[in-house]
């Protein structure tokens, strides 16, 4: 099948390529203006006897907001997930913890309702231990705290 667009198509192509060109061109730019920037810092690290660690320091709470913010965005960049994924590993994130807590579980007792006849209060067990049931084995002993089964 023959195509009568294709001169079109042709133009259309070398349109794209021409704007990549222009945007190679303009990163070039950058890298170059970047490079000076770079050489500058190294002159007034030398001039002043500053430190990369002083700079973060000195910056670090603008740095801490300003990656917040780069968290906040639909479209996080790479580093952000890298910083994440460091997070979890040295267990600075509430996931990671949330896996420790789960391999810990306590005693596990019955399905059903727990009265405590010291105090009179009733506690229904669906699934895992509630808060005031781990509370009374801790206090009383699971052994104990069985026996308060009511149904």
């Amino acid at each position: 099948m023959l195509d009568p667009d294709l001169d079109k198509k042709i133009q259309e192509h070398e349109a794209k390529i021409e704007e990549l060109r222009k945007q190679k061109e303009a990163q070039a730019k950058r890298m170059e203006g970047f490079e000076q920037y770079q050489e500058e810092v190294r002159k007034l690290f030398d001039e002043y006897g500053i430190s990369e660690y002083d700079i973060f320091t000195a910056r670090s709470k603008a740095i801490i907001e300003w990656v917040k913010a780069q968290g906040k965005k639909a479209d996080k960049p790479e580093f952000y997930e890298e910083l994440q994924a460091y997070f979890a590993r040295v267990g600075g994130v509430k996931g990671a913890r949330k896996k420790a807590a789960k391999a810990s579980t306590g005693p596990k007792l019955a399905i059903g309702t727990y009265e405590n006849p010291n105090t009179g209060e009733r506690v229904e067990k669906k699934r895992r231990n509630p808060k005031p049931l781990d509370v009374w084995i801790e206090e009383h002993g699971i052994d104990t705290v069985q026996g308060w089964l009511v149904d």
